[in-house]
């Protein structure tokens, strides 16, 4: 469903899974990446713990619009001012997606909420737990980081496999293609069944919605603020840190950098798991943030 937020000028196209009257966990997605890219199993699990579970697509990508648009730099020229320790002009920062979620939670009048983010959506998290503490009742942040200053680097292969695109001509195979090679890249798939899921699933991303500019937009507001330590070190709510031992996009280090910051936090490294989400990690993944949650719930009452 659409939902509009004339405070921010656009709209967010978001699902709400599960009992109205449940405690809501909301689902921030990562870089240009739709809400479909949520594994359902993981949706269904929540909503059968006694969650009600909002996804949705952040601004600029799916469903969702892109909001207002100052002039800013262009990506290119972004990324090459960031390497040179240089300024850029960012179309919006992560404090503006965090507001973003922050009015969706006031649209659907939901006082306090959980929040779970991956990657882009863990950073998205981590500025909303920071800013808005009297709403989010607590924080799972997974592949994440405070900031790209704060941990190495993905392998410069890595790096440039990320950031390039399909072909300005490619079809839609063609550009099915690349993306499940990145994502294969990203996530060290290799089961025959697992690469099938995921190539249906981006295959449904691509048929909803293409918007590669969406996507450069999004890496522009998370190399903005590359080092977001000290806004990250004010989170006070219960708060899990899942990361993958074998992140290349997102080294571990990321992870241990967040549990400096955070020393109330719970950090969990998942053994051969790379920046992805695969069915097998599911119940695993699954059983650790719900019982983040439930403890959260306790500690609160």
């Amino acid at each position: 469903m659409r939902i509009d937020l004339p405070q921010r000028d656009l709209h967010l196209e978001c699902e709400s899974h599960g009992d109205t009257r449940h405690p809501t966990v909301i689902l921030i997605m990562g870089l240009g990446l739709q809400l479909v890219s949520w594994p359902q199993a993981l949706i269904d699990a929540l909503v059968a713990a006694g969650y009600r579970v909002v996804v949705f697509d952040n601004r600029d990508i799916g469903l969702s619009s892109s909001g207002p648009l100052p002039k800013y730099t262009p990506p290119s020229l972004a990324l090459l001012a960031h390497l040179l320790h240089r300024h850029f002009t960012p179309p919006y920062r992560i404090a503006d997606m965090a507001a973003d979620t922050l009015a969706l939670a006031d649209a659907l009048h939901l006082d306090r909420f959980h929040v779970v983010g991956i990657s882009l959506g863990g950073m998205i998290g981590q500025s909303l737990a920071a800013r808005a503490p009297e709403r989010v009742s607590s924080l799972t942040s997974m592949m994440s980081n405070a900031g790209p200053r704060t941990a190495p680097w993905p392998s410069p292969a890595m790096l440039w496999h990320f950031l390039q695109r399909p072909p300005k001509n490619a079809d839609f195979d063609g550009r099915l293609d690349h993306f499940v090679a990145l994502m294969q890249a990203l996530g060290h798939v290799s089961d025959a069944d697992e690469l099938a899921a995921l190539r249906e699933r981006l295959a449904r991303s691509l048929r909803r919605s293409y918007n590669p500019a969406g996507a450069a937009r999004h890496l522009m507001a998370v190399i903005a603020d590359p080092d977001r330590s000290d806004e990250v070190a004010r989170i006070r709510c219960p708060t899990l840190i899942i990361h993958g031992a074998d992140d290349p996009l997102i080294p571990l280090p990321a992870a241990y950098h967040l549990a400096r910051l955070l020393p109330q936090a719970r950090l969990e490294v998942i053994p051969r798991l790379g920046h992805y989400l695969p069915a097998a990690a599911l119940p695993e993944l699954t059983r650790m943030i719900i019982e983040q949650l439930r403890s959260a719930q306790t500690t609160r009452h």
